[in-house]
């Protein structure tokens, strides 16, 4: 469970970051010790809680869109494993 001041951290970093299409995997290691994964999810918890309507409608529904965005891409994204095992394939 994460804390309020925590939650604070992930979406003032997640408002900076947006324009620039989000911080990079070492950026959210350093900051949050998570991986993008975890952050993404993280996030995504943040903006469901009724703590999010304190947001505007607008940095809402952008993030909203980041998260999505981000996770349908990293699921279409073939990981490096399967990329391996498809060259020893072959």
């Amino acid at each position: 469970m994460s804390s309020a001041t925590e939650d604070d951290r992930i979406i003032d970093f997640a408002r900076r970051w947006l324009p620039y299409g989000g911080g990079s995997p070492g950026d959210l290691l350093v900051e949050f010790g998570m991986t993008p994964a975890g952050y993404l999810t993280r996030l995504g918890e943040i903006l469901d809680s009724p703590a999010a309507l304190r947001l505007h409608p607008r940095l809402r529904a952008d993030l909203r869109d980041f998260v999505a965005a981000r996770t349908s891409a990293s699921r279409a994204a073939p990981n490096r494993s399967d990329q391996v095992r498809r060259r020893n394939v072959t």
